[in-house]
């Protein structure tokens, strides 16, 4: 039967089909897109983009787990929010060593020399940014979303001798433009982003240990602003994560101090007010950043363990990576169809099929296959080992 008459088959009316769509996961969703004419332009719109991206953020989110793996991959593992059982592993099979924290289910990866790109894993496709004028010593790039236009935009942050500078990037663009200039010093220049502000705490001028400021970039006007901490938790050392949408504020006590347990604040969509959430006795070990809160449970990592306390009753769980698997990024995620309408998208997948998984995994192709090599071994070798970790155990800590 020719593809222009497949949709009169369909009974349900059009609107009824457009909403149970838009509930799926999205790689049910692509699936579809053969079905008949009618599913396959409605997928496509930007609208139906956009709403099934909020059924997803409310119904359907799990958390992410991003690890190096040999052969110039990345994998991601994915758990699901309540039981934090892994559910699924995936080779992104992108040879960036740099990743952002997930964002709508985009991510951002990029290496030393420049090369940038905002790749979606669920559909297997990206976009390269173009490459910024400006000569650093290092640079790193934050993903955050736009919500009044539906873009999104890329900050990276140049490291150069005796300052930093930022640039911004529009997804889909073509150019960087400079935003700011500044010879402060950022606790950590990892930007914590909620809704459409990334922030980052600046160290004192005084002490290069304490931190009395928060740096905030709004990405919708593209405007910097600085509000102060909590005066009661000044002289503690200071970490902020997202919760929520919500910043929040992890003040531990500091060395020699005679507070033993830490606290845990939470600021209006503003930051110019604080409220305190609880104590806890949880201490942040060295070398471990907090990442994000959810289901009441704080989750930490170094490149090797992936870790939760539950701020109600104390108690804590880790996970070892497998052997030989470094975390680059970690974060809440979903399925989404983000990028579906941008110009300038490489379809990474090929036909390599694994024995165990008939889907198909990028390479030899497009940017995020650079350095992954043309013979399918080393990915299949790389998919085989992965896949065996899938049944991961969390341990009491």
């Amino acid at each position: 039967m020719e593809d222009n008459n497949d949709e009169h088959n369909v009974s349900l009316p059009q609107d009824i089909q457009h909403t149970i769509l838009a509930s799926l996961p999205a790689r049910v969703v692509l699936k579809f897109r053969t079905v008949c004419r009618f599913w396959r332009d409605c997928i496509q719109e930007p609208n139906f983009v956009d709403r099934h991206l909020n059924n997803a953020l409310r119904s359907h989110q799990s958390i992410a787990c991003f690890t190096s793996v040999d052969e110039g991959l990345v994998c991601m593992y994915t758990f699901d929010p309540t039981t934090l059982n892994c559910k699924s592993m995936d080779l992104v099979l992108s040879s960036r060593f740099q990743m952002s924290d997930p964002c709508h289910g985009l991510v951002c990866a990029y290496d030393l020399k420049g090369a940038v790109e905002v790749l979606n894993p669920t559909t297997r496709i990206h976009l390269r940014l173009p490459v910024s004028e400006l000569q650093s010593l290092a640079s790193e790039y934050f993903l955050g979303p736009v919500p009044s236009t539906k873009e999104y935009k890329v900050l990276c942050i140049h490291h150069r001798v005796r300052f930093l500078t930022f640039e911004v990037c529009t997804v889909g663009a073509q150019s960087w433009r400079a935003v700011r200039e500044s010879a402060g010093l950022l606790k950590t220049t990892k930007a914590v982003i909620v809704n459409d502000v990334m922030h980052w705490l600046l160290l004192d001028e005084i002490s290069s240990n304490f931190t009395r400021n928060i740096l905030s970039f709004n990405l919708t006007d593209e405007m910097f602003s600085e509000t102060a901490v909590p005066d009661a938790v000044k002289d503690r050392e200071l970490h902020l994560f997202e919760g929520g949408g919500k910043l929040h504020l992890l003040a531990m006590p500091g060395e020699g101090s005679a507070p033993k347990t830490s606290e845990i604040w939470v600021a209006n969509s503003t930051c110019a007010v604080w409220d305190h959430m609880c104590n806890v006795t949880f201490v942040l070990p060295l070398g471990m950043r907090p990442l994000f809160l959810h289901n009441n449970k704080l989750f930490y990592c170094n490149q090797r363990r992936f870790y939760y306390v539950d701020l109600q009753d104390g108690s804590g769980s880790y996970l070892n990576m497998p052997f030989g698997e470094c975390i680059i990024s970690a974060g809440i995620f979903v399925e989404s169809l983000a990028l579906h309408s941008v110009t300038g998208l490489v379809d990474s997948r090929t036909t390599l099929q694994s024995p165990h998984d008939a889907r198909s995994f990028p390479i030899g192709r497009g940017p995020s296959a650079r350095g992954a090599g043309s013979s399918s071994a080393g990915p299949r070798r790389s998919f085989k080992k992965a896949k065996s970790n899938i049944n991961m155990q969390w341990r009491l800590a």
